[in-house]
């Protein structure tokens, strides 16, 4: 049970003490000292940003009371709550935490994102979610793999991937809105056959050009050698029915059966900057790379384990056809239904302190690769927990955030956290390195509450990863986020890699990331 519970009843009991102009709405929380919640419990009042002081209680029935200006997000949910919610609604990252807020001028608390989809969404059908018709299971070997991070050295890994395309790409992805990564892809796949599964989220800030246009502009270089889908997405306009709830979010591609690229990252700008500092160094390097994101990928050349992969995104692309609006004007007549494409608050500053650029890593050793996707039943789930039960020494964990939830429905990714709390309670190296988007609406609060010492935690700008490493030996890089939808509804890949040599390049990624460009304060 949230810790902080128990604050509820007194926060609704004295609404009526926050109603005045400026308090934009009430939660329960933690005192925060400089800039870092404190385990001393409070009654936040959360206030608009131009609001001059506000007189309030310090303190209700012994809890102290906090007032705090909004930050960008909150003042953003307040002032455009149907926008907020069409952003929140396809991208979790903003959701917050699972601290209920309370309004004190409508005395009600904030309804769920997910009660406040459009009405045409919410007429949207949900169909079952199937799987591909071959199991997965681990391959081991002796098996090349290519392991390399962004900003370091994504781009130019991603180009040799590309390149070396004889017959076949299959892709299934998140957001592909890169205009050098579109020009590559067109002059560098016009031999080949390429398909592609698409999810279709609002417009990021760093976006050369939609979803749709790069679509559109593939269609039209590679012609009949191209096809595409739009996923089954609740929000998606592009869907008549639903599978995934939040979002189509895989970042897989499969190259001429044989090689698989498998990311955190997107086809974006952010994921995969065009920058080569290791190869083609600029002065403009560590600019871009400090307003970049942070992303591990893995290149793997494993026919087994491609032909795994392979069968899942063709199933995925042979659901989604069948299931497409139909029609020329399809997308067009989809997009007037919801017409709106939020812009995005400000969240971020850039990465803190400059990088030591890390080179790619080529690893040919014996190795036990273990994919997972989701929402196949229990398989992501059941690996981590497992994982992170056998953690004997450390465990070190870079994600976008974590958001604890209380929904029933959700429990088998609390095991997860109580697993983790766990490791921690018994004095195991744990380090977690969460992103911005953990900050707004009481994240970093929520996750104390849920069990998890912030002590052990630290806040990195712009991290998109999703990857843990386990006793210097064993590594997950994924697409997974931590949240109850990301870990057991929508479509997300990774990967297990059972190898020192891959896991300790990860590893000394990951601390230097902790020791240079993270932090402990908001």
């Amino acid at each position: 049970m949230n810790t902080l519970d128990h604050l509820i009843p007194k926060i609704k009991r004295n609404l009526d003490k926050f109603k005045k102009p400026g308090v934009l709405f009430v939660r329960p929380g933690f005192c925060v000292e400089k800039g870092w919640p404190t385990h001393e419990e409070a009654i936040v009042a959360v206030t608009d940003k131009s609001a001059k002081k506000i007189k309030l209680p310090r303190a209700i029935g012994g809890t102290k009371v906090e007032v705090r200006p909004a930050t960008d997000l909150e003042q953003f949910s307040h002032d455009n709550p149907t926008k907020f919610s069409q952003l929140a609604d396809h991208r979790a990252e903003f959701r917050g935490s699972a601290l209920p807020e309370f309004s004190p001028s409508t005395a009600t608390v904030h309804p769920k994102i997910s009660a406040n989809v459009s009405t045409t969404r919410q007429k949207k059908p949900k169909i079952d979610y199937t799987s591909a018709a071959i199991p997965l299971k681990p391959v081991a070997g002796k098996i090349p793999m290519i392991c390399h991070v962004s900003p370091d050295a994504g781009w130019p890994t991603l180009e040799q991937f590309v390149s070396g395309t004889q017959h076949k790409l299959k892709i299934s992805m998140y957001d592909f809105t890169s205009a050098h990564i579109l020009t590559f892809f067109e002059k560098n796949l016009g031999s080949a056959n390429v398909q592609i599964t698409l999810d279709d989220p609002p417009k990021n800030p760093t976006a050369d050009q939609t979803d749709p246009d790069t679509v559109t502009d593939l269609k039209l270089k590679l012609a009949a050698k191209f096809g595409s889908a739009w996923a089954l997405v609740r929000s998606s306009p592009e869907a008549d029915t639903w599978i995934y709830p939040t979002a189509y979010h895989i970042k897989v591609m499969v190259r001429d059966s044989n090689t698989v690229w498998l990311s955190s990252g997107n086809l974006n700008n952010s994921n995969q900057p065009d920058i080569d500092p290791i190869g083609k160094p600029s002065p403009q390097d560590q600019a871009t790379a400090k307003s970049s994101d942070r992303d591990w990928h893995v290149v793997i050349q494993s026919a087994e384990l491609a032909k795994m992969f392979e069968a899942y995104l063709d199933h995925d692309f042979q659901v989604a056809t069948v299931h497409a609006l139909a029609g020329p004007g399809a997308n067009k007549k989809a997009q007037q239904a919801n017409p709106t494409t939020p812009a995005f608050p400000s969240l971020s500053d850039d990465v803190i302190g400059n990088f030591t650029f890390v080179a790619p890593t080529s690893v040919d050793e014996q190795v036990t690769i273990t994919p997972l996707l989701t929402p196949d039943p229990e398989v992501y789930q059941a690996a981590m927990l497992a994982l992170i039960n056998s953690v004997q020494e450390s465990l070190y964990i870079q994600l976008q955030y974590i958001h604890p939830t209380k929904v029933p429905t959700e429990s088998k990714f609390t095991e997860l956290l109580d697993a983790l709390a766990a490791k921690i309670n018994a004095g195991k190296d744990v380090r977690i390195i969460l992103s911005q988007f953990q900050k707004p609406k009481g994240g970093l609060e929520a996750l104390q509450a849920a069990g998890v010492s912030l002590k052990n935690v630290r806040i990195q700008n712009k991290v998109h990863n999703k990857g843990f490493v386990f006793d210097h030996k064993k590594v997950v890089v994924s697409s997974m986020n931590w949240s109850g939808e990301g870990v057991l509804a929508n479509r997300d890949a990774g990967v297990v890699i059972d190898n020192a040599t891959a896991a300790q390049y990860y590893e000394r990624v990951f601390l230097d990331d902790w020791n240079n460009h993270a932090k402990q304060q908001q």
